[in-house]
């Protein structure tokens, strides 16, 4: 009877261990246009432990839930620059940048550091008022 007990014991001891460090978090992410929402969503939520990835493109802010166990916030925000974003503390180098197709440069769109281009601008981009 003691032996089941332990088993028990530490299958319970075990468990406990093993689960996930869930986390949310969010993070400032330079984009310009509905291109850049959908890459970098569907890279942040590519990596193994990313369980959502929510890009407000208005605000500038890409929310991030995550395993803390499977996968590291810094792995994601860095491939994120890779692709030519800047992404939290991180930045993307002028090589990445200079390959983002030209809607998604968002250095160039006055008003980005504080996400208050996308009002006339992009209604202007896109309907030609």
């Amino acid at each position: 009877m003691k032996r089941i007990i332990l088993i028990i014991a530490a299958s319970v001891l075990s468990a406990g261990l093993i689960q996930a460090k869930t986390v949310e978090k969010t993070y400032t992410v330079r984009g310009h246009c509905g291109m850049c929402k959908m890459k970098i969503e569907k890279l942040a939520s590519s990596f193994e432990g990313v369980e959502s990835a929510a890009y407000d493109l208005k605000g500038q802010k890409l929310t991030l839930t995550y395993d803390k166990k499977l996968v590291k916030d810094k792995d994601v925000l860095k491939a994120i620059t890779r692709i030519g974003y800047d992404a939290g503390k991180f930045k993307a180098t002028d090589e990445a940048y200079e390959k983002l197709p030209d809607c998604c440069r968002y250095r160039e769109i006055e008003g980005v550091e504080t996400g208050d281009h996308h009002g006339e601008h992009h209604g202007e981009h896109h309907h030609g008022a």
